[in-house]
Parts: C-alpha cells; sequence; structure tokens
C-alpha cells in the first residue's frame, strides 16, 4: 500500500503562516493567534496553535489548545489527525497541563491502529512517544509502549525499527532490566536480534515495570 502521506501537498501558505506564529508566540501571542487561525492545513495550524498555548497568557493558551485539537481531527488522514497532536501534547507539558498531555494522548492513540501503512502508524507513534518521554510519567509512557507493541512489527519497516531502538535506548538509560525485558518480549526476528546485541540482553531480574511479559 503506498504511503497516504504521499498524496498530502502542503499549501505553502500554511508552511510560511506557521513559521510566522511560531516567530510571534513568544512575544506577541495575540498576533500569533491571529495569523495562526488563517492557516489552512490542519497538521501546520496545529502546530502554530501548539506554540501558542505553550507561551501565551492562560485564557489565550486555553483558547490556543482548544483550537489545536480543533485543527488536529481537521488533518489530511489519521496519520496526521494522531501524529500532529505530538506538538500540541509536547507543549501542553511544558505549560504543566497535565491533563491535557493525558487527554490528547488518549485521542491520538484511539487513531493510531487506524493509520495505514504500517511505516507511517510507526512514524506517528514515534512522534507521540518523543513528546511523552519527555513528561516523566511512567504511567503515560507505558501507554505509548503499549499501543507499540499491539500495533508495530519491527520486522516491517525502517521506521517501526527506528521507533523501537528510540524506546528501547529510552528504558536502558533509566533500568536496564526494563530494556532487556521489552526485548525478550518482542516476536522473533531481525529487530529483535539486533535489539538484543545492542543491549546485551540476559537474564531478566524480577521487579522491572514489564515482569511477566
Amino acid at each position: 500500500m503506498a504511503d497516504l502521506q504521499s498524496l498530502f501537498k502542503p499549501r505553502r501558505e500554511s508552511v510560511i503562516r506557521r513559521n510566522q506564529a511560531f516567530t510571534l508566540a513568544r512575544g506577541e501571542c495575540t498576533r500569533a493567534y491571529a495569523v495562526a487561525r488563517t492557516i489552512e492545513d490542519g497538521w501546520y495550524r496545529c502546530q502554530a496553535m501548539a506554540e501558542i498555548g505553550a507561551h501565551a497568557p492562560e485564557e489565550l493558551s486555553a483558547k490556543a489548545f482548544r483550537e489545536a485539537r480543533r485543527a488536529a481531527a481537521e488533518a489530511f488522514d489519521n496519520y496526521q489527525r494522531a501524529g500532529v497532536l505530538a506538538f500540541a501534547i509536547a507543549a501542553a507539558s511544558r505549560r504543566g497541563r497535565r491533563d491535557l498531555v493525558e487527554v490528547m494522548l488518549a485521542d491520538a492513540l484511539r487513531l493510531v491502529p487506524s493509520v495505514e501503512p504500517m511505516a507511517s502508524r510507526a512514524s506517528a507513534l514515534h512522534l507521540l512517544w518523543g513528546a511523552i518521554a519527555c513528561c516523566d510519567d511512567d504511567r503515560l509512557c507505558d501507554l505509548v509502549i503499549a499501543r507499540v507493541r499491539a500495533c508495530v512489527d519491527a520486522d516491517r519497516s525502517w521506521r517501526a525499527r527506528r521507533l523501537h531502538c528510540a524506546i528501547v535506548d529510552w528504558l536502558h538509560e533509566r533500568d536496564a532490566r526494563e530494556a532487556q525485558a521489552f526485548v525478550r518480549a518482542m516476536p522473533g526476528g531481525r529487530a529483535r536480534n539486533y535489539l538484543e546485541r545492542r543491549i546485551g540482553v540476559a537474564d531478566v531480574v524480577a521487579g522491572g515495570r514489564f515482569r511477566g511479559f
């Protein structure tokens, strides 16, 4: 199946206005919001609104995050609708809005199983993982990891392998046992073999969060 993103043709004006909104967001939030509202492509409008949400005064910030979620829902396909929420999640995390982080992550993870092809699904999850791994919340990280395990075959594309490597490296920095348990739970194949060599899988000592996999 062809990558649906190959059919997406972003409007040049959307890119330009996204960049303008980013520039204005740190000092002229009201002007940034006015520019962001004119962005036609949901992918870029969501990014612009997320940046405004991270920097604007409280009332405008809340409004911008609402618009970011609306823009994500209007994006081109489910890859964009799920993946672009990573930008809003990262912005909400910087703002200390853990309530929004949880809601938007749930929205994104509901869409992930419907993203095709597998490479696009892995890319969307990689964006989400990058945002959530910075939140220092094990429970939210586990939600993304569970979706990866359920929906992405590491041997199906290089993007899927890249995603698994990112997760394993992150786990290994925190607790080698967790990384080992994650790798040992993967189906046999080239990706698992590579990751076993990468981290030197040994018998997992009971006690890691992935014990029992």
